[in-house]
């Protein structure tokens, strides 16, 4: 499988509610820097993060403009698209994943906070 149909798979799975099929195609010691936030440490840290995130969130769609492989690196630029509690949110990002092996290891999001916020009605 290449890079980036393991990432169309996590994706995949994450937008069909499946956190377990996500997070199978990571290693144990999963490190996502999600860039504006804290970084999660561990898979279990990982999982525990994205299924408080994923509360009132349906419609997950990912449009991928972009990608460019070197090595164990894939980046992706797109969009992320979802509704929570009603809100729609659609967020530009880019994001790197690093593998071992076939399995993604490492995980880093860029994106504006504060655009997140304002679509979701917590900021004006």
């Amino acid at each position: 499988m290449q890079k980036i149909d393991t990432v169309m798979a996590f994706y995949g799975a994450w937008a069909n509610n499946d956190l377990d099929g996500s997070l199978a195609l990571c290693t144990e010691d999963l490190v996502w820097d999600a860039v504006p936030l804290k970084p999660f440490e561990g898979k279990e840290k990982v999982r525990s993060f994205l299924e408080k995130f994923a509360v009132g969130m349906s419609d997950q769609r990912y449009d991928i403009k972009n990608t460019l492989e070197d090595g164990d690196l894939l980046m992706i630029e797109g969009v992320e698209n979802y509704k929570k509690n009603g809100h729609q949110v659609s967020i530009p990002y880019m994001a790197i994943f690093r593998f071992q092996g076939d399995k993604i290891s490492e995980m880093r999001d860029y994106f504006d906070l504060k655009t997140v916020e304002q679509q979701l009605g917590l900021t004006n």
